[in-house]
């Protein structure tokens, strides 16, 4: 990435600017398409699984449109089976799907005008006694409650309505309380599991395995008349073969490091090997107590170890320290580094920038998870973040479970 670049610019892919412009133009052309229209409020809907995980497709989008017209709108039941028969490949992928529908169909009318005809009653008495199967009935009553917030919801996107658990999603990290930390726990597994199911898809050739290669069973042993006298294998195929996280304990990232831990944790699932180091003014690698110790009891290991939690941040020295001990083992084209830190440093800056660059040119992809990148008005000027940031790859918010959703999409398209 070049010094002057925007971090907006930045993408997993390196997507160019021009693709992004053109991407940009195909969205203003559809956009008769997606206002006001059922038609636009599935095919929106089909994005947001394909940005989830689930293998959505123009003929799959066609078939959706077509099955509605066949069924209609008046079962809410109907039409969940239909879009989950069209859309899902898979029974994992069920939990997810079931929640996706009741955010994005939570308030069970499609089309916000009555110019497009079709509409499904959002009235909770009205609705037909099936729909308690997948759990949309109190969702429904919760929404027809109040009638002026729905109204102004509806006019801002006319077939979208938040539930309790999206404003959860979207809520900072700061702002949730201990008590939501279980529903906090099952929103993160759920946002990591198209990245767990991913994991491991592919394969390649190899002397041993629990998988046969039926391709070449057959022309390895025509040697032998036909008979299965050999039998080859294959192996999962990992491009990213270890994940290294860096995480910023000072002060100023206490709200967030709870949040960030339990989502490590989580991705000690990974077949790919996941490290974990904290850093404030010194580094301690803390990999075995997330690995071998339950969620809470790891918390209280790691605050009870790391002598410099909530205090001052020398990235630059850490980062040293990283790389001087772990880096010939770590730091390796196959290797993916996250930071999660806010950038404030105290410490040299002219040797977080040198460590950085030494960093970024051994490494598969560097990450930056930013918790004040959420804040609408967020520049990155203090001078650690303006010297990270030409060596940076992503740079991604991470204040929210749906910041941590982008870092798990990004992630997704790197494996």
């Amino acid at each position: 990435m070049m010094s002057g670049q925007h971090p907006k610019d930045i993408s997993p892919r390196g997507t160019s600017r021009i693709q992004a412009g053109r991407e940009r133009e195909s969205d203003r052309n559809s956009g008769s398409v997606l206002q006001d229209s059922m038609a636009g409020a599935v095919i929106s809907f089909g994005r947001l699984l394909k940005e989830h995980g689930f293998a959505v497709s123009t003929p799959s989008m066609m078939d959706a449109l077509s099955g509605i017209t066949s069924i209609g709108l008046e079962s809410v039941r109907d039409f969940h089976t239909l879009l989950g028969a069209t859309f899902m490949s898979r029974s994992e992928e069920r939990a997810l799907f079931d929640r996706l529908f009741q955010e994005f169909w939570l308030k069970g009318n499609a089309v916000g005008t009555e110019a497009q005809g079709a509409a499904v009653e959002p009235d909770a008495s009205t609705l037909p006694e099936d729909t308690a199967d997948f759990g949309l009935t109190a969702a429904f009553a919760e929404t027809a409650a109040s009638v002026s917030e729905e109204e102004e919801a509806w006019g801002s996107r006319p077939y979208v309505i938040y539930s309790p658990q999206e404003r959860l999603r979207d809520t900072d990290f700061r702002d949730i309380p201990r008590e939501a930390d279980r529903e906090t726990a099952r929103l993160i597994r759920e946002i990591l599991s198209p990245l767990l199911r991913r994991i491991g898809t592919r394969r390649h050739p190899a002397s041993s395995g629990m998988s046969p290669d039926f391709r070449r069973v057959l022309r390895k042993n025509l040697r032998y008349g036909g008979e299965l006298l050999e039998i080859p294998r294959l192996r999962r195929k990992l491009r990213i073969k270890r994940l290294v996280f860096l995480c910023d304990v000072s002060g100023s990232m206490n709200p967030y490091l709870r949040f960030m831990l339990r989502f490590i944790k989580e991705l000690q699932d990974l077949p790919t090997r996941v490290e974990t180091f904290v850093f404030a003014t010194r580094l301690t690698r803390v990999t075995h107590l997330l690995l071998r110790l339950p969620f809470g009891r790891a918390m209280n290991e790691v605050a009870r170890k790391v002598r410099d939690w909530s205090g001052g941040t020398r990235i630059g020295s850490c980062l040293y320290r990283f790389t001087s001990e772990y880096g010939d083992a770590m730091l390796r084209p196959s290797t993916v580094l996250l930071i999660h830190s806010d950038g404030w440093d105290r410490g040299d800056i002219e040797l977080l920038e040198r460590e950085m660059e030494r960093i970024h040119r051994r490494v598969y992809r560097v990450l930056w998870i930013n918790p004040l990148l959420g804040g609408p008005s967020y520049e990155p000027t203090c001078r650690g973040m303006t010297a990270s940031l030409p060596y940076i790859d992503s740079f991604l918010p991470g204040h929210s479970i749906a910041g941590l959703e982008r870092v798990a999409g990004t992630l997704r398209g790197l494996f």
